[in-house]
């Protein structure tokens, strides 16, 4: 099978943990932490509507927010177990329920049964939009991947296995999504209740809590920056996020470098 250990077992085949498998396969690996990336930047605009503006997700908004996180499983498999181009599967049948879900929004927008909230408009385009432009570039992505054969042929046992400079990225952007998902799990229920959320909901304009940081000066002069709650709760996800993925990476250098005296002393 493509991008698996060939031979008479796969087990006979030790992961080789102090090189990139190939070239693509490191270009490769930090292209799907990009997609990931990507992913966690469209869901902090839904999270910075639902939870900033007070505007709980539709039911539409909530299949997207659920696409989205589909299309990243393909490079979560990636990442952590190898380049597989059965993972691509996965992400194709997301991005085509996103693509559903979002041209459906669009297009009762456009026939006017459901109604923009000035809040939903984010660098002059609704939300919704945004999503539709994800699921499509992921489709394409998908595509150039598993036309870029380089990408999934080499032997590759993903970095549960591999000391490389992604792993660190690897691991805080899987964290920072999964942190998404456990959020979303658990807000959007108190805000839409137990069954359903509204088809055309609105917000309510609250900009929630405010940080205010000032600085007085020698003389007598003072500064003020106040920042959205919100904002504060968004970038502190993203730095811990980081500091877990340095952490893991830390914690499986140092096992494999016990594991290499032991093996050394024996």
């Amino acid at each position: 099978m493509p991008g698996m250990p060939t031979g008479s077992s796969s087990a006979s085949v030790q992961p080789d943990t102090s090189l990139e498998p190939s070239a693509s396969i490191g270009i490769a690996r930090w292209l799907n932490i990009l997609s990931i990336l990507s992913v966690i930047a469209v869901m902090t605009m839904a999270i910075t509507q639902q939870v900033g503006y007070g505007m709980p997700p539709s039911e539409l908004g909530v299949l997207q927010r659920s696409a989205l996180v589909g299309i990243c499983m393909a490079p979560i498999l990636n990442l952590l177990f190898g380049m597989r181009p059965q993972h691509y599967a996965l992400s194709l049948i997301a991005a085509v329920v996103g693509i559903m879900a979002s041209g459906k929004e669009i297009i009762d927008h456009a026939s006017g049964q459901l109604t923009v909230d000035p809040n939903e408009i984010v660098l002059g385009r609704p939300i919704y939009e945004w999503a539709l432009v994800i699921f499509l570039v992921a489709i394409i992505g998908v595509a150039v991947f598993l036309l870029w054969i380089k990408s999934w042929m080499a032997l590759d046992f993903g970095l549960l296995h591999h000391f490389g400079p992604s792993r660190t990225w690897a691991f805080a952007s899987i964290v920072w999504l999964v942190s998404y998902v456990i959020f979303s799990m658990i807000q959007i229920p108190v805000q839409c209740g137990a069954w359903t959320c509204p088809a055309d909901p609105t917000s309510s304009g609250s900009a929630g809590y405010t940080f205010t940081l000032s600085v007085s000066g020698a003389e007598g002069g003072e500064a003020a920056i106040s920042i959205p709650g919100f904002i504060t709760v968004m970038i502190g996800i993203g730095l811990v996020s980081l500091i877990i993925g340095a952490v893991l990476n830390h914690r499986m250098v140092s096992q494999k470098d016990g594991t290499s005296a032991t093996a050394s002393g024996a």
